[in-house]
């Protein structure tokens, strides 16, 4: 018994050290408004007191008091439901719920953004606070009222009328600044002025707050923690309150 009690306070420092106390709080249980990415979203599947989250249209929902021990209609929590409730026409279980949080398939940056201009059959993506918005229904030839698709559209969308434009556009990823190969990452190590940064599951997560001079509990910042995370896989439920900054490219 002893040696439990240890081993689980020893996780508990763990994420205390890597990731920071208010990014805790927002973890099993409670709501955050960050990026989920199919690994982390698994994790809140409704089973073993973890609440149910599903992705619909790139949101995500928590469908607990619906999932009951995880599941409904067949359908299981933790993944993106979003072909399976449009076929089920169970869209409706969404109406009304809060967004906590929003599902990291894709990331790019400003200047892959660029290409999802309306024309030319492209898609139209616009980026509001760092969250990328298919607005191909809404942008007609990659214009919607005096605004151009393709561009990171923050100022222009604020106010009642920008939320409830966005709220009927599906959210396709996130808008970041870094496309790192594991060598470049490792130049983000926390230490001499540095940020830190690791990556998981592809995704680059800025963790400078919480690594101090690059290391926390023998774990060093500008490498892949992905393995790191899968030892101790009840850390995902933090990732989405880490800034999420980039992609790792090859």
């Amino acid at each position: 018994m002893a040696k439990k009690k240890l081993l689980v306070v020893s996780i508990m420092v763990f994420s205390l050290l890597l990731f920071p106390l208010t990014a805790l709080g927002a973890g099993h249980g409670s709501a955050s408004s960050g990026f989920y990415s199919t690994e982390t979203l698994a994790e809140f599947d409704g089973t073993d007191d973890n609440p149910a989250y599903v992705g619909y249209h790139g949101r995500i929902y928590d469908l607990s008091d619906t999932f009951a021990d995880g599941s409904h209609a067949g359908h299981d929590a933790g993944m993106d439901l979003t072909e399976e409730f449009y076929e089920a026409h169970e869209a409706e279980l969404m109406e009304g719920r809060e967004v906590v949080g929003y599902y990291l398939s894709r990331a790019m940056t400003e200047e892959e953004l660029a290409n999802y201009d309306g024309h030319n059959d492209n898609p139209a993506y616009v980026a509001v606070d760092g969250i990328i918005y298919d607005g191909s229904d809404t942008f007609s030839d990659g214009t919607h009222g005096g605004h151009e698709a393709g561009q990171d559209l923050t100022d222009e969308f604020q106010g009642q009328h920008g939320e409830d434009t966005l709220m009927a556009m599906p959210v396709v990823g996130a808008l970041v600044s870094y496309e790192l190969t594991l060598d470049e990452l490792a130049e983000y190590d926390g230490q001499d002025g540095n940020d830190a940064f690791v990556a998981v599951d592809g995704f680059i997560f800025d963790v400078t707050e919480s690594f101090e001079d690059g290391e926390h509990f023998g774990h060093e910042a500008g490498q892949d923690l992905t393995d790191e995370i899968e030892e101790a896989d009840h850390l995902r439920s933090v990732l989405p309150d880490v800034p999420v900054v980039g992609v790792l490219v090859e």
